[in-house]
């Protein structure tokens, strides 16, 4: 496969709740044994903890850590900050990697109140960045930041310690003035579930290159290191595959019209946008993400995820993986993986050979 970067797994744990904290640990283990140079794990309500998750892991795995992504509203940043400093204690001194962003507007948007997410993600980076940097912090220089989090603007706020790795940011975000932001005050970008839509559409391109000006222009020399999240659903049963696949596609499928898309983009991903209406009204009328599958036709699971057996998977990969390394990105990062993660993660390996 034509790409150098980095390969990577992430664990999407809404669908993966089968898996224990102890077995978690394990298919971080079996990544590590296969080659993979990094575990990213997501950050959901009512699912298992991102950050005990993570500290679970590395206590246990010498391998790279990172949260994709982590959302700003669910935590306050001083205890965040905290948090993250503690945990890379237990890095032995390897990047600890924060992806941010605002929290999927399908899942967290139906739970909590998200008041002006640029700024949110843009001041709580940066007040991570200033208390892990040994900085005293006063909020008076994040005021959505501290109204939304009940912080005392007069207050200041400095680490007791200091952490033992660098932390690095990413943006999670992957539209315009998200992604500005993060070529601004970040180390990358981290393209999560519509990396292969927006590659296939041809949007990725000019985002790149925003958030790559933005760089140049605010941080001349900084060098940016990108990575995307490339969903996939491998398995050797097919149709376990495929059935594994379908709630996935219908989420981000529901998504493309509010992220922009227009109809004749939507098509080039081999959808008609009929079938994007009839998700959304569904939708509307209270269906659950998982009863949406069935709306999902076989011929559409591959619009916006990798899907079925090695082989079938490995001709899907051979030119999302070419637009990787044309786009100059650092590491590819599997996702959602499928319905028995060891067996995708072993396939991934040993049948794709993609390390």
């Amino acid at each position: 496969m034509n790409f150098h970067g980095e390969f990577a797994l992430k664990m999407a744990l809404q669908v993966a709740t089968q898996y224990t904290l102890k077995e978690l640990i394990g298919l971080a283990q079996r990544a590590h044994a296969e080659g993979f140079k990094q575990v990213w794990v997501n950050d959901n309500l009512c699912q298992r903890s991102v950050l005990i998750v993570l500290t679970a892991i590395a206590a246990r795995v010498p391998i790279k850590l990172g949260t994709s992504i982590l959302v700003p509203y669910f935590r306050n940043p001083v205890d965040v900050a905290g948090s993250l400093a503690t945990l890379s204690e237990l890095t032995d001194g390897r990047e600890l990697s924060v992806g941010i962003a605002r929290g999927e507007a399908g899942i967290a948007g139906r739970q909590i109140d998200m008041p002006k997410p640029l700024t949110m993600v843009r001041e709580t980076t940066l007040a991570l960045k200033a208390l892990l940097g040994g900085e005293t912090v006063s909020f008076r220089d994040f005021p959505v930041c501290a109204a939304y989090h009940h912080i005392h603007q007069e207050q200041e706020f400095r680490l007791a310690f200091a952490p033992a790795a660098p932390i690095r940011f990413y943006c999670g975000g992957n539209a315009p003035k998200i992604l500005i932001i993060a070529g601004e005050i970040m180390d990358g970008a981290l393209i999560g579930d519509h990396y292969i839509p927006l590659v296939r559409s041809g949007r990725l391109d000019g985002l790149l290159a925003l958030q790559r000006s933005a760089a140049a222009e605010k941080r001349s020399g900084k060098n940016l290191f990108d990575i995307c999240e490339l969903d996939i659903a491998i398995a050797r049963d097919r149709a376990r595959a495929f059935e594994f696949a379908k709630p996935i596609v219908a989420n981000i499928l529901m998504g493309l019209e509010g992220a922009g898309y227009s109809a004749d983009e939507i098509r080039v991903l081999g959808v008609e946008p009929r079938l994007v209406k009839s998700l959304q009204e569904a939708r509307a009328d209270g269906a659950t993400v998982q009863a949406l599958s069935v709306l999902i036709p076989d011929d559409a699971v591959k619009s916006c995820l990798v899907a079925g057996g090695p082989e079938e998977c490995r001709d899907q990969l051979a030119p999302l993986l070419a637009g990787a390394e044309r786009l100059q990105l650092g590491q590819v990062a599997f996702a959602k993986l499928g319905p028995d993660c060891p067996e995708a993660i072993t396939l991934l390996r040993r049948q794709l050979d993609i390390l």
